[in-house]
């Protein structure tokens, strides 16, 4: 498939909208993933300068494989009527989803027969389908440096597929209609912790807002894990994490008091299965309490599934 170079469109994208996105990457570093992308949008002849506000999560029913997404449609569309009501400027203005696990650096042509059905749609209500894709994880990088994107329109009436060019897209710092909360945002005072507000006060700015996003990313994803604070241990946390088959073994994550952005972690009393994991994590450190709890239940995912496969191997049927 040959992609034409778009001179005429523009997008501008929040900063925290791509880290929603990536963070939703971290989590799913072997299947592939994606969301909606909400914003606003002008038109000037074949002038299209897009604007994004908001990016819709896939929701909880939201099918995964390495090669294949399907998202959760009837949570996001009441996401978006709830967005609508507030901001009735909003549109759908497209999708976006992942590649990075399956090394395909662009769309496929499933995507482009997907996306091409949508916007010839007498419902979509929009000329044009905006399609974001995260191609690659970079080893080593942090921050908005960690993943490469690419950024696609396609045109009503129109058979090509636009690649928009870095340089006509521009990063900005503004709040985003939705998600309300989450890893871009930061909670209001009154929902944060008492240890949260501790910690804060004791390490400054930079820690305070390390810890919000952290606070924010693990309320949302791991709600059976819980901020604690004790005179020996300091801030951490403490809870179950839901695994593949069902499990919910409990995890504990410890910040060093003396270097506040290293965190450990480990299960406690974990099942013969996991052992595994807690000895490949016994010296292993990570910058934040968030980037722990990802590891782990990625890693305990991971471990889950060797087993699993190989009792397959054996003759015996497994299930999720």
């Amino acid at each position: 498939m040959r992609f034409n170079r778009a001179d005429d469109i523009t997008v501008e994208i929040p900063r925290a909208a791509l880290e929603a996105i990536f963070v939703e990457c971290d989590r799913y570093n072997v299947d592939e993933t994606g969301g909606r992308i909400l914003g606003t949008y002008k038109n000037s002849g074949r002038q299209l300068s897009i604007s994004v506000n908001g990016v819709i999560e896939p929701g909880p029913n939201a099918q995964r494989t390495q090669t294949y997404f399907r998202q959760d449609g009837e949570y996001q569309e009441k996401v978006f009527r709830e967005v609508e009501e507030r901001v009735p400027a909003i549109e759908h203005l497209g999708n976006w989803h992942t590649h990075h696990v399956n090394s395909l650096r662009h769309l496929s042509g499933g995507d482009i027969e997907t996306y091409r059905r949508t916007v010839d749609h007498s419902k979509h209500n929009t000329d044009f389908f905006y399609a974001l894709l995260v191609t690659e994880k970079k080893p080593g990088q942090t921050g908005l440096q960690r993943y490469v994107f690419k950024n696609y329109v396609m045109r009503l009436g129109d058979d090509k597929v636009y690649e928009i060019p870095a340089t006509a897209v521009t990063l900005v710092d503004s709040p985003l209609v939705w998600p309300v909360s989450g890893a871009h945002a930061p909670l209001p005072k009154a929902t944060r912790s008492k240890a949260t507000e501790a910690y804060t006060r004791s390490f400054g700015d930079i820690a305070k807002s390390d810890l919000i996003q952290d606070q924010d990313v693990i309320t949302q994803f791991f709600p059976k894990v819980k901020t604690l604070q004790s005179k020996d241990l300091g801030i951490y946390w403490r809870g179950s994490i839901t695994l593949a088959d069902g499990s919910e073994p409990e995890v504990v994550v410890l910040r060093d008091t003396e270097a506040p952005f290293e965190c450990s972690v480990t299960l406690r009393d974990p099942p013969e299965a996991l052992r595994p994991v807690v000895e490949s994590f016994g010296n292993a450190t990570f910058p934040n309490g968030r980037a722990a709890l990802i590891a782990v239940e990625r890693a305990c995912n991971a471990q889950l599934i060797s087993t699993m496969s190989s009792r397959k191997r054996r003759g015996r049927l497994w299930m999720f």
